[in-house]
């Protein structure tokens, strides 16, 4: 019987032999075949990243001309605003000057007192100034300010707190532009 196996040994070991080589042809394969699809997978990944990417830059870039447009709007409402208010000034300043008798209504003492007032403490945007100074007047007997003084005062007091509100508004519709209102 030892013959018998010995010839089903013989005739079998070639079929053994196509076996392990079909087996290891199928695991290198399948092993190639993982590996390709391993790269597809990665580089479907990296295609993701990269869509993202471009999606998040567009989306930046969107955001900055939103901020910029809203900026160039804030701004020129400002802008309007500070010359609708500067034309008014003017005009003011010359109707007081027809208006005015130039009577004395306001002390000296007081006038230091308003100048002393927190809203004078900084100084004036360019272009304003306040009318009635705070160094002793030119003449030395004048103790009072007169009604043009205090007019040309409170019209500068009013531009400065005219263009501040202009400049807060300007800010608040750069805010609304940019955040959509959240």
């Amino acid at each position: 019987m030892y013959w018998v196996s010995a010839v089903i040994a013989a005739s079998a070991a070639p079929t053994l032999i196509a076996l392990a080589i079909a087996a290891a042809l199928g695991a290198a394969g399948g092993y190639a075949w993982e590996h390709r699809a391993r790269l597809a997978e990665v580089a479907e990944i990296r295609a993701d990243i990269a869509r993202s990417q471009a999606a998040a830059a567009d989306d930046a870039r969107r955001r900055i001309e939103s901020a910029y447009s809203a900026m160039d709007a804030a701004l020129a409402e400002k802008d309007r605003r500070v010359y609708a208010l500067d034309a008014t000034n003017r005009r003011l300043r010359y109707d007081l000057k027809t208006t005015t008798t130039g009577r004395p209504c306001l002390s000296a003492g007081a006038r230091w007192l308003l100048h002393d007032a927190p809203a004078f403490q900084s100084s004036p945007p360019a272009g304003f100034s306040l009318a009635a100074s705070a160094a002793p007047a030119a003449d030395p007997g004048q103790s009072e300010s007169s009604d043009a003084d205090v007019s040309g005062w409170i019209i500068n007091a009013a531009g400065l707190y005219e263009q501040c509100r202009a400049r807060i508004d300007a800010i608040r519709q750069w805010d609304e532009g940019v955040s959509d209102g959240r």
